[in-house]
């Protein structure tokens, strides 16, 4: 059945949909609805939305973590920091041969429902504690320079996010590579003029694994 905008507003990350699902729904909430005011709670889960996830682009940042680890002997895990309710962890763990630990401060700036299993660190912590072979961060915070001290760490890393809503510009002042993913979608986009604004970039990653 396809999704339409209904007066419950469907969340849309209850599952992870195509992104030809996610998109008709998108328009016809633009066309009927808010865009805001759905990616800031109000659906039917309460649910906080900054990027927007579908099958095509979680499989696409999937296969890069899966190259990047590699075979490697020892295994610690892939970990994602400012995980926020811990979504885009829970979408990548069947995609990815790694265990896949989710971490945020819970700061309480966003009204975030945080399953249990979102373990309580703060980013540069949780990195020191879990060593990971990489690391994923989706919408670090506006002005943020954590990315920054964790990229300089020199560890495999994903940022996602708008680069003018999220994080600090000068993140992108240390070498990285766009994947200019066609499936990348946020709250800040403008679906009816197919304006897209977000994407996934990769610091300390080598360019065959991309």
């Amino acid at each position: 059945m396809p999704l339409t905008y209904l007066e419950e507003q469907i969340d849309i990350h209850s599952e992870l949909l195509h992104y030809a699902e996610v998109i008709r729904f998108f328009l016809e909430l633009e066309q009927n609805g808010n865009v805001k005011a759905y990616c800031n709670g109000s659906n039917i889960a309460g649910r906080w939305v900054f990027q927007i996830f579908n099958k095509e682009f979680v499989k696409e940042l999937a296969v890069i973590i899966s190259r990047a680890v590699g075979r490697r002997r020892k295994k610690p895990p892939v970990l994602e920091v400012m995980s926020g309710d811990g979504r885009l962890t829970e979408f990548l763990r069947p995609l990815i041969k790694r265990l896949c630990i989710a971490t945020d401060n819970k700061d309480g700036r966003y009204n975030i429902g945080y399953p249990k299993w979102v373990e309580t660190l703060d980013a540069i912590e949780a990195v020191n504690k879990y060593s990971p072979p990489f690391v994923i961060m989706c919408w670090e915070p506006y002005l943020s320079t954590t990315g920054i001290d964790i990229v300089k760490l020199g560890t495999p890393t994903a940022w996602i996010g708008n680069p003018e809503m999220c994080g600090h510009t000068d993140i992108f002042d240390y070498p990285h590579i766009p994947l200019e993913s066609k499936y990348a979608l946020s709250r800040h986009d403008f679906f009816l003029e197919k304006e897209f604004k977000s994407d996934i970039f990769f610091f300390n990653c080598k360019p065959e694994w991309i």
